[in-house]
């Protein structure tokens, strides 16, 4: 989509979640183990635990949302009309982009262990070949996707208490069997059952320009799966995880990332569509006011570089922490003063340069490259 058709309130909103993924990051590789383990932890030090707290993760799961939206959009024209050489042209220029990023991310995380990137480009290689299907089809991929994460989550607990090391599920990307198996199955952002967030986002976008329609009862139907998954995790799981089956239940009754469980996966794909609505809500509301209509447009040009801010939020950490050692780890405060100092700058570089060259640079290569 060129900048005149595009979606503001999306832009928007990968700005936001953008900020989140900033500050979350900087938090866990700043502070490392004193991050996800502290021994008195405040309320703001639970909140931004990488690990455990109740943000992790959700803005990581708000842009994969928002991605599957862009891919919908992008392919809408070649799905309606179901034209052949419109799909294959759909599928080659997805496929090309996935591969870049897949490649891309593998590079990145030799020195930002973690990125998302070539999960990225996973999903856009899976999406290559179901954008296109039907929207049951496309719930049973999702579904499938979260029932399988879950069952290997339910599978390697027990082994666990068997006694049996599974540690060959999580191995270092190395070598490219050990990259798949870390793409589908292990670490941050694996495609199983991240994928089911990535096609709802598809699902979702195909009535994206009936939001404002729908948003209420969609952000009214999110919010009741949120309670509902905190609410069951809270009522059935096992006091004591001594036993076998209840440390298996606990696993899969768990909201916790690492886990994968079902109501992890339920409960992070609601919270990013509560967050979705609630941004179009604001920006649809803000941009009947001037001062709030600016900086919306602000947020909205970040948004449209935000490939380009993460790549520099990697090089911006590496240089003033590991290179220049202006800044340690020293607590959570510090992490977000340096989250936010260079959140706000690359807000204005961003928006300057889309104002006057368009594309950032990183998008420029991406859409060189993937058509």
């Amino acid at each position: 989509m060129n900048s005149s058709s595009r979606i503001e309130s999306l832009d928007v909103a990968r700005a936001i979640a953008l900020f989140g993924v900033v500050a979350m990051n900087f938090h866990a590789y700043l502070n490392g183990a004193r991050s996800m383990y502290p021994t008195h932890p405040s309320v703001w030090e639970r909140m931004f635990n990488p690990l455990t707290g109740p943000l992790t993760t959700r803005f990581a799961a708000t842009f994969v949302l928002i991605a599957g939206i862009g891919v919908s959009l992008f392919t809408q024209r070649a799905r309606v009309s179901y034209n052949r050489a419109d799909i294959r042209h759909a599928r080659i220029v997805l496929l090309r982009r996935g591969t870049l990023l897949y490649f891309l991310g593998y590079f990145v995380q030799w020195i930002w262990p973690g990125t998302i990137l070539f999960y990225y480009g996973a999903y856009f290689i899976i999406a290559a070949a179901v954008f296109a299907w039907s929207t049951k089809r496309l719930i049973a991929l999702g579904g499938a996707s979260i029932i399988i994460a879950a069952g290997l989550s339910w599978w390697r607990a027990s082994q666990l208490f068997d006694g049996n090391n599974t540690r060959w599920l999580s191995p270092s990307p190395n070598s490219p069997r050990n990259l798949l198996i870390r793409t589908f199955v292990d670490y941050t952002h694996p495609v199983f059952p991240w994928i089911a967030f990535f096609i709802a986002g598809i699902m979702l976008g195909r009535h994206i320009h009936r939001l404002t329609e729908i948003r209420l009862r969609l952000l009214f139907a999110s919010i009741l799966l949120m309670l509902a998954t905190h609410a069951a995790n809270f009522l059935f799981t096992p006091s004591s995880q001594i036993s076998d089956r209840n440390f298996v239940l606990a696993k899969l009754l768990s909201t916790q990332p690492l886990d994968r469980g079902i109501l992890f996966s339920l409960g992070t794909l609601a919270t990013a569509v509560v967050a979705l609505c609630l941004v179009s809500l604001v920006v649809e509301r803000a941009l009947r006011t001037i001062a709030l209509r600016l900086f919306v447009k602000l947020l909205a040009r970040a948004g449209r570089m935000t490939l380009s801010v993460y790549l520099l939020h990697v090089v911006f950490f590496n240089l003033v922490v590991h290179r220049l050692h202006w800044v340690g780890g020293t607590g959570l405060d510090t992490a977000l003063v340096l989250s936010m100092s260079f959140y706000v700058v690359a807000l204005f570089i961003a928006s300057w340069w889309n104002t006057y060259f368009g594309l950032g640079p990183a998008e420029r290569v991406y859409r060189a490259f993937g058509g």
